[in-house]
């Protein structure tokens, strides 16, 4: 089997001749920020070499509020002081602007300091923003599908309503809403799930005969220990299922993509009908053991993940391999199981311990998977 075919035949829950092994959003394949860093280039060698890939991609072509772009309709303007800067976005909507703020360093992650929706006002807003079917262009999809060719997996990324609607507002305040005035939220949810899968409809249709992994971000905001499962199961699960089935209808699979802990809401990410859950973290960053996830998945959802990012960072020599050894022995020979990092590595340039730790993973399971 190819690397491609190994693991879409995982994913499907198929006969395999070998657990699958892949990066995340790490590869050799077109122009990247991990191609043009020497740090990676030993580890790029040996992906192309024996490891498969999991790239995520997305359309170009959505502006705000799942719409086609509208010239002046947001505006965006940028100062900076030394190695901060601030980037002021403002939304003119039909009943008023809206406005976000973030300020970052170079070379540091950023931070929303002011949020769109601050207030009930806010929320009339942003729901006053009119739809316009947006013209997705794939070109740079269809590019690194090609370049990938059999050695791996595009995630061909859609928007999740629920995460779309909560990203709107400072973190603390939506989970408060949720617990204070749920019906409201769902209301918003419910008007982006309308628009989201309008544009799910589009992506399927242009997505056409590539056999790609349709892909959702998000639900990781909507599960414990900051917001309960009953929430999850109203904002997320009924809407995740129309966009789901909308692939299926395709012929095209389906991952969620969720970080943290999904025990408590394992079942409802079934009843989305995904083809796949990932990352899988394992604890504590999880809540949950491969072991005990294989028996509730088997026959019902595959998973991907569960080699958590922050031990390529600190682990000792010897470490990797153990923990190949560790998940070699709980799939024994089971299908619905790819192994793959729980994040993309994001230091630039690479450090010593992680190049080492990297590597160790990737030599290790091409030889004990």
């Amino acid at each position: 089997m190819t690397r491609k075919g190994r693991m879409l035949a995982a994913i499907r829950r198929e006969a395999v001749d070998r657990c699958p092994h892949a990066t995340y959003n790490i590869h050799p394949y077109g122009d990247n920020k991990h191609m043009r860093d020497t740090s990676y280039a030993e580890i790029l060698n040996q992906i192309r070499a024996s490891g498969g890939v999991a790239v995520k991609a997305g359309p170009a072509g959505v502006g705000t509020a799942f719409s086609r772009p509208v010239e002046g309709a947001v505006e965006s303007s940028t100062e900076t002081d030394g190695d901060k800067y601030t980037v002021t976005t403002t939304i003119h909507s039909p009943k008023g602007d809206l406005t976000s703020v973030m300020l970052s360093y170079i070379g540091r992650p950023g931070m929303v300091v002011k949020h769109f929706i601050e207030s009930d006002d806010d929320i009339e807003k942003y729901l006053s923003l009119p739809y316009e079917p947006p013209v997705l262009d794939l070109s740079g999809a269809r590019s690194l599908y090609e370049a990938i060719g059999d050695r791996g997996i595009v995630l061909l990324c859609f928007d999740e309503p629920m995460y779309h609607i909560a990203s709107l507002f400072h973190f603390e305040d939506f989970c408060v809403r949720t617990l204070v005035d749920l019906p409201a939220v769902n209301r918003m949810v419910a008007w982006a799930a309308e628009r989201a899968l309008e544009n799910m409809k589009l992506l399927v249709a242009a997505c056409g005969d590539l056999d790609c992994v349709f892909h959702a971000s998000g639900p990781e905001l909507c599960t414990p220990p900051m917001i309960p499962p009953s929430v999850f199961a109203a904002l997320v699960t009924p809407y995740l299922r129309q966009m789901v089935d909308a692939a299926h209808q395709a012929g095209k699979p389906a991952a969620i993509h969720c970080h943290g802990r999904v025990r408590q809401v394992f079942e409802e990410i079934v009843k989305t009908g995904a083809d796949m859950l990932e990352p899988i973290e394992p604890t504590p960053q999880g809540d949950i053991d491969l072991a005990e996830l294989m028996e509730l998945a088997t026959g019902r959802i595959a998973l991907m993940g569960h080699v958590q990012d922050q031990d390529f960072y600190t682990a000792p020599p010897g470490y990797m391999t153990k923990w190949v050894e560790h998940i070699a022995g709980i799939v024994n020979g089971r299908t619905g199981y790819i192994m793959s990092p729980t994040c993309t590595p994001f230091d630039l340039p690479c450090t010593d311990t992680y190049r080492r730790n990297y590597m160790e993973w990737l030599t290790a399971a091409d030889r004990i998977l």
